[in-house]
């Protein structure tokens, strides 16, 4: 095959094939963007003048490049899921290639050449992105500190890796995301899932929770405030850290599947209504549909529940430390906490906004590869309005409990190492005998065992149920935008016409 005819081949198909390739470089430019950013702050050598304090202080910094590298995940998350946008369709179509005469090897290259082009023209907007963006907020005030870290620009070997690595990982997993169409003409068939559904795979994500609770009691032991680990033990942190958030995330994902199979079944015994029980059926009959749909939308609404835990840490900390210490100012530490607040937050609208085109595309997809099952639906009698209902049940089912749960992960991660917040007195002070129990019992000789040490507060640090459930409404709010933009974009999927032969 040649390359300009293997070319014409990929990018050959129908509106969710030329969405889904839009999505993926979307989604490669974002990747990229963040990626690129991290590298950055990992970047930051110390003593930069920079006017805000989180990138002077060493502390900060760590933590920040922890932040930044956890974000990254939602946005591999959203650039794995891109590449089964559509892929009932795309399934077919590299089927029919199959049929009239193309080799496996060929079809897998046709899936390599859509995804790994799509990612690397996304590649490069998002370091395109990344270098404007260098340039135009480099704007150092009349002291020469700048609010951002503009000056320092990563080794070069990092982000040919970041600009390389990304549409690499991306074409590898749509081709082994197609490997059975790889196989057979006929390889669809052996795609259905009819397995049981089981509810092991969420163990991962309470394994992940139990690794975030083991870093945080391994964190307070003597060993590592001794120096325990050497100079790696930063990087080690940030490793363990990534791998406990990848094993959360993969539980809330694959979880999913079960709570939705076991909701489906609940609701076929509570409601006698035909959308809610059409909206079940459809989920028992594919309970793994909702897990694929709605990972970036789960995995970002964990990572905010997570970032609203850790900012209410730090409303406590500035409390805790100005009850400490009251001739402490805390205007410069409240005004930093805002900043970072807002810059979380915008990372998440993001990633939401990210995660509902990715919804809209999967959902118009199925809406298409099911019209003949809405059409003989609507034929029978069924009103639209019925089929629009269910559709959004069969979106809440697995949606609802899925985003409770990642709420929950998120919060339950973050508050392994914000549940308290101490600080020590200036003002107040205790008296601590320091000799034996014989001598501090002796008046005469207490006084020469006896020392004087600073009280250190401590405050619980409270959980931000209200800031959490907010974030959960403002996911499902994303949700049935999606859907109901969904449902007009598909009414010509519920013809009755669609009955009629190819």
């Amino acid at each position: 095959m040649r390359p300009e005819g293997m070319l014409r081949l990929a990018f050959a198909g129908t509106r969710a094939d030329r969405a889904r390739v839009t999505i993926t470089t979307l989604g490669a430019a974002v990747a990229v963007l963040v990626l690129l950013c991290w590298a950055t702050v990992v970047s930051i050598q110390p003593g930069g003048r920079y006017s805000s304090r989180m990138f002077t202080s060493e502390t900060v910094l760590t933590n920040l490049a922890t932040a930044m590298m956890l974000f990254t995940v939602p946005a591999m998350f959203f650039l794995a899921q891109c590449a089964r946008l559509g892929a009932p369709g795309r399934n077919r179509r590299l089927a029919a290639f199959r049929l009239a005469g193309a080799s496996p090897t060929q079809v897998v290259w046709v899936a390599a050449v859509e995804t790994g082009l799509a990612a690397s023209i996304g590649a490069l907007a998002g370091t395109a992105a990344y270098l404007a963006g260098r340039a135009l907020l480099d704007q150092p005030d009349i002291d020469g500190a700048r609010p951002l870290p503009t000056d320092v620009l990563p080794a070069l070997p990092m982000i040919v890796a970041i600009a390389l690595g990304v549409p690499l990982l991306a074409t590898a997993l749509a081709v082994l995301l197609l490997r059975r169409v790889a196989i057979t003409p006929f390889g669809l068939l052996r795609q259905s899932r009819r397995q049981r559904v089981r509810a092991w795979p969420g163990l991962l994500g309470l394994a992940g929770l139990a690794g975030f609770a083991a870093l945080d009691a391994l964190s307070r032991s003597d060993f590592v405030k001794q120096g325990g680990f050497g100079d790696n033990k930063e990087l080690l942190w940030m490793v363990a850290i990534l791998a406990c958030a990848v094993l959360l995330m993969l539980g809330l994902m694959l979880g999913t599947a079960w709570i939705g199979h076991v909701s489906a079944r609940l609701l076929l015994r509570l409601t006698r209504r035909p959308s809610a029980l059409i909206a079940a059926r459809q989920t028992l009959a594919d309970p793994y549909d909702g897990s694929r749909t709605y990972t970036v939308i789960l995995v970002t609404t964990a990572f905010g529940a997570g970032a609203m835990m850790l900012h209410s840490w730090l409303v406590t900390n500035v409390a805790v430390r100005a009850a400490a210490n009251p001739s402490w100012d805390p205007s410069g530490t409240a005004a930093f906490r805002a900043d970072i607040y807002d810059i979380v937050n915008m990372v998440l609208l993001g990633l939401l906004v990210l995660a509902a085109l990715a919804l809209l595309v999967a959902l118009v997809e199925s809406g298409v590869a099911r019209r003949r099952t809405l059409a003989a639906l609507v034929a029978a009698g069924t009103p639209r309005a019925v089929l629009a209902r269910s559709m959004c049940w069969r979106v809440l089912i697995p949606a609802v409990p899925g985003i409770a749960l990642a709420c929950l992960y998120g919060l339950m991660a973050v508050r392994s190492f914000t549940a308290t917040a101490s600080a020590g007195s200036s003002h107040d002070f205790q008296e601590v005998c320091t000799g034996t129990a014989a001598q501090c019992a002796d008046p005469a000789l207490r006084t020469l065992h006896t020392s004087y040490q600073g009280v250190t507060l401590t405050f619980a640090v409270p959980l931000p149920w209200g800031d959490v459930a907010a974030l959960a409404a403002a996911a499902l709010l994303v949700i049935l935008l999606v859907v109901a933009a969904s449902i007009l974009l598909q009414r010509s999927s519920t013809d009755p016409s669609e009955l009629r032969a190819d």
